[in-house]
Formats: structure tokens, sequence, C-alpha cells
């Protein structure tokens, strides 16, 4: 279903989000947004695309709905996160895992975020496991960007928002962009048309409360930080990783008129 500002509300709709006020599409150009669950959103990154014009055709293909054969009709195309693992053998993942060659094939801007870059990985011939003491990265972490990081995007955050279990090896042609301190892979590039973070840029307020509320049993896990921490380190470091989006996005949707 392709989505403009004025029918979005279903889709990325969150108490606060700036995507309500946003301008109907001026570009002409649709982003193509992999969700995978009935009530996720892109928080931030669709509030940045709609903002600057893009229009968002939305699909989520774990609850049965159809993936294009080709992208051709798509400057780009993102794919966001979810609580089901890279590694399950549910054809719905299998089949996504497939179907990222694709984006491949056809040299699409991509961006995968945590679940979405782990995808990725996998389909690259990369590896996605979890942490060896059982530790899971819940919270604001820190992050070192590095010298391909920095070239790409001129100013990092000091910590950036995570929610995962699992984490991914760099695939083999791929350069490492930045690096963490409890799970190493958190960014990298491949063929200077795919790019993966592990962690969450599209996070606003009320996103973290509504998953610190709806999957509380991960704020128990080893290492998570608590509900009021995620809150309050948001208040933190959420406008510099904000600015770091902003920097990303600018630079990823360059790369939209070159194919």
């Amino acid at each position: 279903m392709l989505r403009t500002a004025s029918s979005l509300t279903g889709a990325l709709k969150q108490p606060g989000s700036k995507s309500e006020a946003a301008k109907p599409s001026s570009t002409g150009d649709t982003v193509l947004l992999i969700l995978h669950q009935k009530k996720s959103c892109a928080g931030a990154v669709g509030d940045w695309l709609l903002n600057h014009g893009f229009e968002l055709d939305i699909k989520r293909p774990t609850l049965g709905e159809k993936l294009p054969q080709t992208l051709e009709k798509h400057a780009g195309l993102i794919v966001f996160g979810g609580p089901m693992s890279a590694n399950d053998k549910t054809p719905e993942i299998k089949n996504e895992i497939d179907w990222l060659t694709l984006a491949l094939k056809e040299k699409i801007p991509y961006f995968g975020i945590c679940l979405g870059a782990q995808l990725m990985v996998r389909q690259l011939g990369g590896e996605v496991k979890p942490h060896k003491k059982g530790l899971v990265e819940i919270g604001y972490h820190p992050l070192n960007a590095t010298s391909a990081g920095t070239r790409l995007v001129p100013d990092w955050s000091d910590k950036y928002f995570q929610w995962h279990k699992e984490g991914f090896s760099l695939p083999e042609g791929a350069v490492s962009l930045a690096n963490g301190q409890r799970f190493e892979n958190q960014a990298f590039c491949y063929e200077n048309h795919v790019f993966g973070v592990q962690f969450h840029p599209e996070i606003t307020r009320p996103i973290i409360e509504r998953w610190s509320a709806q999957t509380s049993h991960m704020l128990t896990k080893k290492g998570a930080h608590n509900a009021k921490r995620l809150l309050t380190d948001h208040q933190k470091y959420g406008a510099a990783q904000q600015n770091w989006l902003h920097q990303f996005m600018s630079h990823w949707t360059s790369k939209f008129k070159a194919r």
C-alpha cells in the first residue's frame, strides 16, 4: 500500500509523532519500508522521509503481505527490526532473506535496522549469534565510529539506542562503520549502496514506552537497562542520535538518483 503523509496514521502515527503534521510528498520518490509486526512503525525514520517529501510504500511480509518482484518503482528500501531472529526457520524469515537478493541484484539503496541488518548479513553469508555470555544490549550504549564511518557521517553521538539479543559478523567484502563494546559490529556498508546498523535510529520516546510495556520481559534480561533509565538516557542522547540520523539519511537518499 502506498502511503503519503495524509494516509499514514495507521502505519506511523504515534503520540507526539511529527509524521501527523508532515507535508505531502513532493519528490516523487517512493521508499519501500518493510515492517515485521502489525503495530510496528517507522518512527523517526518515517518522519524524516515524510518531512523531506518522500512517499512510503509499507509492506509486512511476516503478516502475509506480498513483496514486489522488482524494485524498479522504488528509490530505496528500508528493512526494520522485530522480535524474531534472522536464524528462525520460519518460511517468512527464509523467504525474506532470499528476497533480499533482489536488492543486491538491482543495486537499490538499502538500509537495514537491527533485524533488517541481520537479515542482509545472512544473505551476504555472515553469521548472526547471541552474546557468548548471554548478555543483551537494551538501552543507550556507546560505540566507536571507524574512519569510514566518520567519512560517511561526520558527527556521531556518544551513545545509541539498542534493543537486541543477537549480533552479526561483518560479511566478506563489507566495510565496518562502527564498533561496540558488547557486540562488536554495529554498522557496515557493502558495495556502497547497502547499509546496516545494529542500533535503532528510528526510536522515539513513545516507541520506547510501548516496547517497555509490551515486551517488559526483555528488560529482565542480563545487561538490559530498566524502563526508567531508557527514558532518562533518551532525554540525554536522543537529540544527538537524531542528528546522526539526519546526516545519514541525507547521504543515503542522495544515492537515489544514481541508479
